[in-house]
């Protein structure tokens, strides 16, 4: 999937910049609508594995990215993209339904900012973007 501006247009993003890394659609849906219900100006890009997600990241310089760890077809998983975007000081929220035990401990002490679970509610999912979008 190619990373797409949450205008569509090809124009100067304002206000926070987010990207969504998940290899399963609905959730990028789910997620960038979450994003864009937000009272914060956001412009949201999207990826759909790792490879792609850096690439992204190293042209966009997003403030924040929602990565899903699990991202199959990828020679970059999750926990390769968390590792790097935390290098750079990136903020980054794991939203994953397998971020359990050593997984997400190896991503908290990387710097991952939080974990939303999968399943989560749309309400925890803004709440938890809103937080890490003012802090």
């Amino acid at each position: 999937m190619t990373a797409a501006a949450s205008s569509g247009a090809e124009q100067e993003p304002t206000g926070a910049r987010v990207l969504i890394v998940d290899d399963e659609a609905p959730t990028r849906i789910l997620l960038r609508k979450t994003v864009q219900g937000l009272c914060t100006p956001c412009t949201v890009f999207e990826a759909s594995d790792g490879d792609e997600a850096l690439r992204i990241a190293r042209r966009e310089h997003p403030d924040l990215v929602l990565l899903d760890i699990v991202l199959p077809g990828s020679s970059s998983s999750g926990v390769i993209v968390c590792q790097e975007l935390c290098r750079t000081h990136t903020k980054v929220l794991i939203v994953s339904g397998n971020a359990t035990g050593p997984i997400a401990d190896a991503c908290l002490s990387m710097g991952a900012v939080a974990i939303l679970r999968k399943p989560f509610s749309v309400d925890d999912a803004r709440a938890m973007i809103g937080s890490c979008l003012t802090e």
